[in-house]
């Protein structure tokens, strides 16, 4: 019992260690501004959405927010070498577009949830293609049905011009870096309740928040 204790310390002194990092190491690489992340509950369950532009939103959004946040992420990238050990230290959840990977992480959310966690989830589903809004998957509203938390609707901007988005992908020169410290927001939105939960109504506020700054 006593051994459980210090593993489980030791899990959360390297969980604030990496979430302090995260926010240094993206305030030397962009230009950051966050706005209104302070409307974030400072305890009980949360669930963001956000759109889906580069492979650092979710650092981004970890930087912005003074909570630890677990992500929902591609099982591929979860499994990443060299990834995957900060993945663990995140409690991110993986997921398949395959039925008992989607239960499985489904449940992961639910006890997360019940714990008191915040979780974020990219509705798209992927990174865009386009630098625009994709199209939300459903998956949302199953899940807010499942477990009605309140949710907050996060925006991010600028990081589309980044070597980690899609933007440049058919280029050679692709991870040669266009500009330096992109100036990049992420601004975090008011609260939606669970049965406001529809993609069509998600995307529109994820969109008003986007051309608000």
């Amino acid at each position: 019992m006593h051994f459980a204790v210090l593993q489980m310390r030791k899990v959360a002194n390297l969980e604030k260690f990496y979430r302090t990092m995260a926010r240094w190491l993206i305030k030397i690489i962009y230009r950051t501004k966050f706005v209104g992340f302070d409307k974030i509950p400072e305890h009980g369950p949360v669930l963001l959405i956000a759109n889906h532009v580069a492979y650092t939103d979710g650092v981004v959004i970890q930087a912005a927010c003074k909570r630890p946040v677990r992500f929902i992420i591609d099982e591929y990238i979860y499994k990443t070498p060299g990834i995957h050990y900060f993945m663990c230290l995140n409690r991110a959840i993986p997921i398949l577009p395959k039925k008992e990977s989607v239960k499985h992480a489904l449940d992961e959310v639910s006890k997360g949830l019940e714990n008191g966690d915040v979780i974020c989830i990219f509705p798209e589903g992927q990174l865009t293609y386009t630098g625009n809004l994709g199209r939300f998957k459903p998956g949302i509203e199953w899940m807010i049905e499942r477990d009605p938390v309140p949710i907050y609707p996060i925006a991010l901007k600028g990081l589309w011009n980044s070597v980690l988005s899609r933007k440049y992908l058919k280029s050679k020169w692709r991870f040669i870096p266009k500009a330096f410290r992109l100036e990049v927001t992420a601004i975090c939105g008011d609260v939606i309740h669970p049965k406001d939960v529809r993609v069509n109504y998600l995307q529109r506020v994820i969109l008003d928040l986007k051309n608000q700054f």
